[in-house]
């Protein structure tokens, strides 16, 4: 009897050993999977709208320096390091629109990261012809949380610029996004995507092949 019941107690043993050793992997698999899901999203926002960014054409009677417009906001402006406003602003004709009766038009999309409480927000505002278009006036709108970390690349053409400035009136040819984002037990994944734009003044005009990295 004696040695039934320490055969069964290992067995026992091994088994909860086995079960737990599983449970925690799955646990550990659904908090990645969920922290990549709701990444991913927001990713694939980010790229969407990057993708049509547009350098849209003066109105009628209309110049740079107009006395009625004011001096014309940068096209396409971005520099994630700058924690203390937009870190991403251009004009895009894919803004949030969800669906074919939804209103569509050229918008004025900034996004910005707050890296005190970790959240990625973006504003989506019509777009008009004047100065005050690249204003952050909000409303701001949380897209992604238990963010430390983005890392934004412009491509002209040649090399990868840690900052573009909207020089020209112009766009990038491609737009690297990369991320750190911590899950609900406090541990870091990196996701990355490049976002290539097809405007027809992105600068300069050779040709560049771009893909999809992490996750």
């Amino acid at each position: 009897m004696l040695v039934a019941l320490a055969l069964v107690s290992t067995i026992a043993t091994m088994v909860y050993g086995s079960y737990a050793a599983v449970s925690r992997s799955l646990d550990l698999y659904g908090r990645r999977a969920a922290c990549s899901e709701r990444t991913c999203l927001a990713l694939r926002l980010m790229a969407r709208q990057i993708r049509c960014a547009y350098v849209p054409s003066s109105p009628a009677g209309a110049t740079a320096s107009s006395p009625q417009t004011g001096p014309r906001p940068a096209v396409f402006r971005m520099d994630a390091r700058d924690a203390s406003g937009a870190i991403l602003s251009f004009i895009t004709t894919a803004g949030l629109a969800a669906g074919p009766d939804t209103p569509r038009g050229m918008t004025r999309v900034m996004y910005r990261h707050d890296p005190a409480n970790g959240i990625l927000a973006i504003c989506c505002e019509p777009y008009t012809y004047s100065a005050e278009d690249a204003r952050e006036s909000g409303p701001w709108r949380p897209i992604l949380s238990g963010v430390t970390r983005v890392n934004l690349q412009c491509y002209d053409g040649q090399q990868w610029q840690a900052a573009w400035e909207g020089e020209n009136q112009r766009v990038p040819r491609a737009v690297r996004i990369a991320v750190t984002v911590i899950d609900e037990r406090d541990r870091p994944h990196e996701f990355e995507t490049i976002a290539p734009i097809g405007s027809r003044l992105a600068s300069p005009k050779s040709r560049v092949t771009m893909g999809v990295a992490k996750p």
